[in-house]
């Protein structure tokens, strides 16, 4: 990808194709949601701690074993 992201309202887009790459709207500005299928090569060594709006997942897709289950957005602790 080459070009400056857009950003609107907290998310950011490909400046190619306009695809939502990542969200910066943690209030607390101390996370960054990438959007997985964004990346050219999956991070496979990275685990996932929290798993958010696990009301909306489908009924056929499992949880995250091991990784906090969050109805919506998750609430972080400032001080971990």
């Amino acid at each position: 990808m080459t070009g400056e992201i857009s950003s609107y309202d907290g998310r950011g887009f490909c400046p190619s194709c306009g695809s939502r790459l990542l969200d910066t709207t943690d209030p607390g500005d101390t996370l960054i949601e990438i959007r997985v299928g964004s990346l050219d090569e999956a991070p496979f060594e990275l685990k996932p701690e929290d798993e958010i709006w696990v009301k909306r997942r489908e009924s056929w897709i499992l949880p995250v074993e091991g990784a906090a289950q969050h109805e919506g957005a998750a609430q972080h602790d400032e001080t971990s």
